[in-house]
């Protein structure tokens, strides 16, 4: 079967084909992935960074265990205290026995490549509990914008089993809004003292939170950046909170809680994902012409309820030549 990501050059194809023969067969990778297996994910989601095509037929095989889990974005300007707030997340979503996975989506340099784990070393914490899987991943794709690999991680970890997938996007860039509007819940994650870019965020870039919350909110100032938000937050809830000392988390989980409630509004979300997933996928092979690609409902409906698999549709599309 063809691969609709672009495969890597040179080294990186050779060793996909040496990590192929000597990696356990299909049925044995995919039933450790299931089982929630670290290791066997891990594993999978190098393959799939590297467009490996030995990554294609495990991903189709654990497609049908996939759309459980709550995707849940997390961002917000550089500085505003993404990191700490989504360690206090981990924390509590693990207090009430769910697992948790976390992608932390870094830039990728076209010259460097790869992703940067940076901050990330504030959820230490979490790096020895079994049920919680930490994944810094570089998600720019050869043509901009969003990568496959953010589709394929998200679907490896609610095959694993995680019941709530923490996405933070790194600043507040165009890249960043459109992975945040891939999460049925996003919480925008604001702290005062970053004048320039609340201004920048009325411009439009509000809109996407779900949830407002103003981090370091035992300063000051914070009580003036909610004055100002109040203009135009007027319909979403608007939390203080300080993330350092998990002041406000109770009230901002509650309304993470009921955003993810909402039927409509999930059942609408996650339809732009498929979209969004198999315009990603087409990109990747035809280039920039097929962003604005549509799809049947049927189609979106049969991927939605797993009687189809994003990889066949594509390939189906590429052959009838509807890109």
């Amino acid at each position: 079967m063809p691969s609709f990501a672009r495969s890597a050059k040179g080294p990186l194809r050779s060793r996909g084909r040496s990590l192929q023969k000597r990696s356990w067969n299909k049925e044995a990778w995919t039933r450790q992935i299931l089982k929630g297996d670290v290791r066997s994910a891990s594993r999978l989601l190098t393959l799939v960074e590297n467009h490996d095509r030995a990554a294609r037929p495990l991903l189709k095989a654990l497609f049908p265990h996939t759309g459980r889990a709550t995707l849940i974005g997390v961002t917000g300007p550089a500085g505003a205290g993404k990191s700490t707030l989504i360690n206090q997340l981990i924390t509590s979503f693990r207090k009430q026995k769910r697992s948790v996975g976390v992608l932390a989506i870094d830039p990728t340099s076209p010259l460097s490549g790869g992703a940067i784990l940076g901050d990330r070393l504030r959820m230490h914490p979490h790096f020895l509990d079994r049920q919680v899987f930490i994944r810094s991943l570089a998600t720019r794709g050869a043509w901009g914008g969003i990568s496959p690999a953010l589709f394929d991680a998200i679907h490896i970890l609610d095959a694993m089993g995680k019941e709530v997938i923490l996405i933070e996007t790194v600043g507040v860039g165009q890249d960043e809004v459109e992975i945040a509007r891939l999460a049925d819940v996003v919480v925008l994650v604001l702290a005062p003292g970053m004048g320039d870019d609340v201004q920048m965020m009325k411009a439009g870039l509000l809109e996407i939170g779900d949830v407002v919350a103003v981090n370091k909110g035992d300063r000051r100032e914070a009580r003036e950046l909610l004055h100002q938000l109040r203009e135009t937050v007027y319909d979403r809830p608007l939390i203080k909170i300080s993330a350092e000392k998990g002041e406000g988390l109770l009230l901002l989980l509650s309304e993470i809680e009921k955003a993810s409630a909402d039927r409509d509004a999930r059942i609408s979300r996650q339809k732009k994902f498929v979209e969004e997933e198999l315009r990603t996928h087409l990109r990747e092979v035809l280039g920039e012409t097929v962003s604005e690609a549509s799809f049947d409902d049927r189609e979106i409906e049969a991927i939605l309820l797993r009687k189809r698999d994003p990889y066949d549709l594509v390939r189906s599309w590429i052959k009838r030549g509807k890109g």
